[in-house]
């Protein structure tokens, strides 16, 4: 199973000059993959663009969108954007995609929430398109070559299985650690997987939340998710109360997502300081 880390930059008010150091002290460390998390309003960075920096400072470690949200975006603009990430960094791009349900991000994108799905799949057509270098407008491939690019599917709707089944590559489930209902899941994403007489089998990644140090750390930690999740207060406190805060917990739960068989997992950081990159390594690498 492969370990990844994320990048600080849904960290309210993270430093941006951190993202440099964080992705070069990552892959310098062993970490798989780097990995974003996507949100419009609120005080942190553009997933991409910080994604971008990330790759242009590291030269071999994995970029993972975790998850992007899709429909917030219009569409032939997303699509050449992640083929460029893709084309300039050797295929290290895999692309986690979502609807998420922050009403205030599709206000601000001018976006219909009731139809965030359907925009989804519509979006998700021409992301393929476009990385098959298929002509688009005007008769004209959008990107400059083919390209391969893995698709993860966030979420737990059955709409979630049908995508994963039938145009995606795999799952990315939540950063609640419920075994139980994260392997029934799995199942189900598996099951539908073979109903769809795909080949192979379908990547299943998980993520979870963290922050190590002293009280203050924590509390900080904390405080992010509190904050971050705000806007449901219930899924707020499931949060902070999941947060990984010792190394014996992180190398519990990589044990227990390696036993049920998936295939990578990300821990997404609390605080932006950098010193988290040194105690995760030091606790599951």
């Amino acid at each position: 199973m492969q370990l990844g880390i994320g990048l600080p930059t849904h960290i309210a008010h993270v430093p941006g000059p951190l993202t440099v150091p964080w992705a070069r002290r990552a892959e310098h460390r062993g970490f798989a993959s780097l990995a974003t998390i996507d949100r419009l309003v609120y005080e942190s960075l553009d997933s991409i663009v910080a994604l971008s920096v990330a790759a242009g400072a590291t030269a071999e470690i994995a970029l993972v969108t975790n998850v992007l949200l899709a429909p917030l975006y219009p569409a032939a603009v997303l699509a050449k954007q992640l083929a460029t990430v893709a084309d300039t960094t050797g295929d290290r791009l895999t692309v986690g995609l979502g609807v998420g349900n922050r009403t205030d991000d599709y206000s601000a994108a001018g976006v219909d929430f009731g139809r965030r799905g359907r925009v989804l799949d519509r979006t998700v057509g021409l992301l393929r398109d476009t990385w098959r270098a298929a002509p688009g407008i005007g008769d004209r491939p959008l990107c400059p070559r083919p390209l391969r690019i893995p698709v993860l599917f966030g979420g737990r709707s059955e709409a979630t299985v049908r995508r994963v089944a039938t145009v995606g590559d795999g799952w990315s489930a939540g950063a609640l650690r419920d075994y139980a209902n994260q392997s029934a899941y799995a199942e189900r994403i598996r099951d539908a997987w073979r109903t769809a007489d795909r080949s192979g089998r379908p990547r299943l990644h998980a993520s979870v939340n963290f922050a190590f140090g002293d009280e203050e750390t924590v509390r900080l930690g904390r405080a992010h998710l509190q904050d971050y999740y705000g806007f449901s207060p219930e899924y707020a406190a499931l949060n902070v109360a999941d947060m990984l805060t010792t190394r014996q917990d992180a190398a519990a739960t990589v044990r227990a997502y390696r036993d049920l068989g998936f295939d990578g997992l990300v821990f997404h950081p609390c605080v932006a300081a950098l010193d988290q990159v040194d105690r995760l390594a030091d606790a599951v690498l």
